[in-house]
C-alpha cells in the first residue's frame, strides 16, 4: 500500500568534522545532535543554521515532547537512560528505564506520544511505551524477523523504519500493536529519524520529513506526501497542535526590548560572580598566608579585576541608556524595574523607568549623577591598598 509520495529532497551542508546523527522537529526549527560531537545544532525551515548549542553530552537520538515544551534526547553509553533537555538543550533531568528487560542493542529512536503524554522508545528488536515521571515501560511492539532503525508516533499509531533481508521498509502499526501497512523504502537512503511535519502551508498537505543518509554519509531530507486517505487509522488532532505555536521560542524572543534586557542580565550575573571569586580569593590568601609581599600582590591582581569590570559596567550603562533613549520599551509594563548594575554592588546604584516620555527623560538625566557614584566608589576601591 503506498502511504506517501516523495515531495522534495533537500541536501543538507554540513562539514567533514560535524555530522548530523538524528533530528527532531518542534514546528519552527529543526534540531540536529552530531556524531562524535558535544553540540546540538538548531536550523531553520530552509536548513540554515540558526544556533549552535554546547552540551554536556554527545546525545544520539532527540524528539521534542510539546506539552513539557522540552526535548527527549539518549546517548549511546546509556541504552536505559533518556535525558530531559530545556529549549536551550541543557539538562534538566534524567528518567531510567525499567519494567522490560529483554531489549536488545542500542536506542536507535525515540519520539513524543501527544495522546497518552508517554516516550516511544525504540530498540533493534521492541518498541516501548515510557511514563515521563517514572521511567515505568512496558511493551508495545516486539519483533524477531526485522531490525527497527528509528520510530515516530504518529497518534494513535506508530510509523516505524526496518531493515529486513538487505531491504529497507517503513511501517505503519496501529494502536494495538499490528502492522497495519508497510511501503519500501530506498536501500541507499539509510533512514535516521522520521518525523511529522504539518507546519508546511501546500494546499492544505501534511508531510513526513525522513532525515537520511545517502551512500551511508551524505546528510538529506526527503520530504513526502503523507496520504491521509490511505493511513489504516484517524489522526489525533494532537498531533497537528505543534504548528500553533513556535514552541522553543520564549515569549518575549521578539522583544527586542526584552532581548537587550536579558542580555545586559546575563553580563551583569557573570560579572556578580567574578567578583565574588576574587573576594574569596583574597579572603582566602590573606587566611592563609602572612607574607605581606604576597597579599600585595594578589590585591594588585583584584584591583586590575575591578578596573575591568569598572568599564564593562560602564559599555552596560550606555547600552541601557541607548535602549531608553529609543524608547523601544515604551509597550512594556507600565512600570520596568530594571535590574540592579552588579549584584555585588547592589545599593550603588538603582535604575527604575516608567512608561511614559516625561519619565524616560527624567530617568536619562539621573543615569550620569549614579554612574558617576558608582564609578567613585569603584576608584575608592581600587585605590585601597
Amino acid at each position: 500500500m503506498k502511504i506517501f509520495e516523495l515531495a522534495d529532497s533537500i541536501a543538507l551542508s554540513v562539514t567533514s568534522a560535524r555530522k548530523y546523527n538524528s533530528c527532531a522537529f518542534d514546528g519552527c526549527f529543526y534540531y540536529f545532535t552530531i556524531q562524535c560531537s558535544l553540540e546540538i545544532i538548531k536550523t531553520n525551515c530552509s536548513f540554515y543554521i540558526n544556533e549552535c548549542f554546547n552540551t554536556c553530552r554527545e546525545y544520539d537520538c532527540i524528539s521534542y515532547d510539546q506539552t513539557d515544551h522540552c526535548f527527549w534526547a539518549t546517548t549511546k553509553k546509556h541504552n536505559n537512560a533518556v535525558f530531559k533537555l530545556n529549549c536551550n538543550m541543557c539538562e534538566i533531568d534524567c528518567i531510567t528505564i525499567h519494567g522490560y528487560d529483554n531489549c536488545a542493542g542500542d536506542i536507535v529512536g525515540i519520539s513524543y506520544n501527544c495522546c497518552t503524554n508517554k516516550l516511544i522508545i525504540a530498540f533493534s528488536n521492541c518498541i516501548l511505551e515510557t511514563n515521563k515521571q517514572t521511567g515505568l515501560s512496558v511493551l508495545f511492539y516486539k519483533s524477531n524477523e526485522f531490525q527497527i532503525t528509528s520510530v515516530l508516533s504518529l497518534c494513535p499509531g506508530l510509523v516505524i523504519s526496518i531493515l529486513f533481508n538487505n531491504e529497507q521498509y517503513v511501517l505503519i502499526v496501529g494502536s494495538d500493536g499490528t502492522v497495519r501497512a508497510s511501503s519500501p523504502f530506498s536501500y541507499e537512503l539509510r533512514i535516521k529519524s522520521i518525523l511529522f511535519n504539518p507546519c508546511v502551508d501546500n494546499n492544505n498537505n501534511f508531510y513526513l520529513d525522513f532525515f537520511v543518509l545517502k551512500k551511508g554519509c551524505y546528510p538529506y531530507i526527503y520530504r513526502c506526501r503523507l496520504l491521509l486517505n490511505q493511513l489504516p487509522f484517524q489522526l489525533c488532532q494532537c498531533n497537528f497542535h505543534i504548528c500553533n505555536e513556535c514552541c522553543c521560542e520564549e515569549e518575549h524572543c521578539c522583544d527586542p526590548c526584552a532581548s537587550i534586557l536579558h542580555s545586559i542580565a546575563q553580563v551583569e550575573s557573570g560579572i556578580a560572580k567574578i567578583l565574588d571569586c576574587e573576594g574569596k580569593k583574597l579572603q582566602k590568601i590573606i587566611e592563609e598566608s602572612a607574607d605581606i609581599e604576597v597579599i600585595l600582590d594578589a590585591n594588585k591582581e583584584v584591583n586590575k579585576t575591578i578596573c575591568n569590570a569598572s568599564q564593562l559596567e560602564y559599555l552596560l550603562y550606555l547600552k541601557l541608556s541607548t535602549l531608553v533613549e529609543s524608547g523601544i520599551c515604551n509597550d512594556m509594563c507600565e512600570e520596568i524595574e530594571i535590574a540592579n548594575v552588579t549584584t555585588s554592588y547592589k545599593d550603588v546604584i538603582q535604575l527604575k523607568a516608567k512608561d511614559s516620555c516625561v519619565n524616560q527623560e527624567a530617568f536619562i538625566e539621573q543615569k550620569p549623577k549614579q554612574y558617576e557614584n558608582f564609578k567613585e566608589k569603584i576608584n575608592i576601591m581600587v585605590d585601597e591598598p
